[in-house]
């Protein structure tokens, strides 16, 4: 079973990127996520892009941690490739894997 720390609430802004594909769209997560969470696998978050919140993973994909901006999320907040968005995230303790809370 996974174990991840949580390290409370991540708050930062982050300019939308295109995937690559043709209606993909990631932000990058500005933070080095094995000293955040404890791990460089993946980490369940829920996210908030700016008013949106929704159930997501951050992912390693050969470089910093990358979350999904799904395109109904993009739609919603009005945002896209481009644009800057506030991004608020947190562990998603309700995965059913083992959480450790931060050294303090």
């Amino acid at each position: 079973m996974p174990t991840w720390t949580d390290p409370g609430a991540v708050e930062f802004d982050a300019v939308v990127t295109a995937a690559g594909t043709r209606t993909g769209a990631f932000v990058e997560l500005p933070f080095d996520a094995d000293l955040l969470f404890g791990t460089r696998g993946r980490v369940p978050v829920v996210a908030q892009l700016d008013d949106v919140t929704y159930r997501a993973s951050l992912v390693p994909y050969g470089g910093p941690h990358l979350l999904a901006v799904l395109r109904a999320v993009r739609r919603r907040t009005g945002k896209d490739v481009g644009d800057v968005v506030h991004v608020r995230l947190h562990l998603d303790a309700d995965v059913g894997a083992s959480v450790v809370p931060p050294l303090t």
